[in-house]
């Protein structure tokens, strides 16, 4: 078996390292740039295993013992100011390479407490034989690697999954079994506000039939008095969604509330909010640094959700129009304006596109248009409305920066890119997250 010794070079687009074997890169996890691999490799050329020779000075021990197993934190194993400085460098890098000129990227915006930062927990159940297990799917497959801690999720949300799994062993409920469709719960979902610190659990069955919920709540609740509210979803389809349509109140108003830079906002256990409410604020901080809003400004929400952003920064404007294509999205951020008495924020459930092309067609004037898409990116039928109503400024808010370059190319004849500023959403993880201001270039 062939072995060679050959140094980490550089990162791919998902944070590996990336040695060079016979001319030919490849992409390795839990390996850091300038470190030495020992490589083995099979007759026919192929990697069989590879052990590091010399440690970075950035190299740690992942606390975690399912690190290697679970794919979640793939970047545990290196110091965290280290991982700052990798993503920056990662967005700088991607920009001159699309682009083939140096812009100036400004350090990731990291956490000051880099753990247990998640405010949302996503639990799936499964009988092995005797054994019932908790955990998350393992990247890229549907084996669920079994846990009792996440460095990465909150730790009251984890001591309540660990209860959870306790109670169904002691009252014998078994964990639901997508084939043969037996068994009750499917996932345990929980979200909890930083602020507030109220916690919600939503336990999916695969079936109406939820005999001794009742029993089961009150001892979930006897354990946990942080619960401010239990929600029983079910979810009959085959597919890989979380929750399905039809749920039913057993404990608690059905709902919690998080303060974010000093608005209120309602969750539901379908409503889409930021998992890292701390590193939000700063994201939606320097958002609003960015566009310099004036009180004289009307800015367009695209892709608005729940409204989060642009309750935010309704003080700081005439006026803000929110668009968003899920419908119950849109209820939850008329809501949201509602409890914290803001007026100057109208909601629409549009498609952004069309909603923009028919801004663009009455002539009306958007001095600001805020963008916040799925990772997939925008598309040219959107951007093209936006090029059409021409603001003066547009905020480009990404969780991959992949599609938001490809997306800033389709600007750049009529707008200059003036800031690309990273922030951390996910310590640990592979993502990053990226706010972008352009500005129209001036008309000769």
């Amino acid at each position: 078996m062939p072995n060679i010794t050959t140094k980490v070079i550089d990162y791919d687009e998902f944070l590996k390292g990336i040695v060079v074997i016979n001319k030919e890169n490849y992409s390795l996890p839990n390996l850091i740039v300038g470190e030495d691999v020992n490589i083995d490799l099979s007759k026919d050329g192929k990697i069989t295993r590879y052990f590091i020779k010399n440690p970075s000075n950035n190299r740690i021990n992942p606390p975690c013992p399912i690190y290697d197993k679970c794919g979640g934190c793939s970047l545990l194993h290196i110091e965290y100011k280290e991982q700052l400085k990798i993503k920056t460098e990662y967005v700088e890098k991607l920009f001159f390479n699309e682009f083939d000129k140096i812009y100036e990227v400004s350090s990731c915006i990291g956490m000051e407490e880099a753990h247990y930062y998640r405010n949302k927990n996503q639990i799936v159940f499964k009988n092995i034989g005797q054994k019932l297990i908790c955990g998350f799917y393992k990247e890229g497959t549907h084996e669920i690697i079994d846990y009792n801690k996440c460095y990465i999720q909150d730790e009251i949300c984890d001591n309540i999954i660990q209860t959870i799994k306790d109670l169904m062993i002691k009252m014998h409920f078994k964990a639901y079994n997508e084939d043969n469709h037996s068994g009750i719960i499917r996932h345990i979902l929980i979200k909890r506000s930083k602020t507030t610190k109220e916690v919600m659990v939503v336990i999916v069955t695969g079936s109406e039939f939820f005999p001794g919920s009742n029993n089961f709540v009150k001892a979930l609740i006897a354990k946990h008095r942080e619960i401010t509210t239990v929600i029983h979803n079910v979810n009959t389809r085959s597919t890989s969604a979380i929750l399905g349509e039809r749920e039913k109140i057993l404990y608690g108003k059905g709902l919690i509330t998080d303060i974010l830079l000093n608005n209120k906002f309602n969750i539901s256990s379908k409503s889409f909010y930021q998992i890292n409410s701390i590193q939000c604020a700063k994201l939606y901080t320097e958002a609003i640094k960015l566009a310099n809003l004036s009180k004289e400004d009307t800015v367009l929400d695209a892709y608005c959700g729940v409204g989060t952003i642009g309750i935010v920064l309704a003080k700081y404007v005439k006026k803000v129009i929110g668009v968003e294509i899920v419908k119950d999205a849109v209820n939850d951020a008329i809501i949201n304006a509602k409890i914290n008495n803001i007026k100057n924020i109208h909601f629409f459930n549009a498609d952004a596109s069309e909603f923009i092309k028919n801004l663009a067609k009455r002539n009306e004037k958007i001095d600001i248009v805020i963008m916040d898409p799925p990772r997939s990116g925008s598309d040219q039928k959107f951007i093209n409305a936006v090029l059409r109503l021409l603001p003066k400024k547009v905020i480009y808010i990404s969780c991959n920066p992949l599609t938001q370059v490809r997306d800033l190319k389709l600007f750049l004849d009529k707008y200059n890119i003036k800031k690309i500023q990273p922030v951390d959403m996910f310590p640990h993880t592979k993502h990053v997250e990226t706010v972008i201001c352009l500005s129209q270039k001036t008309q000769k």
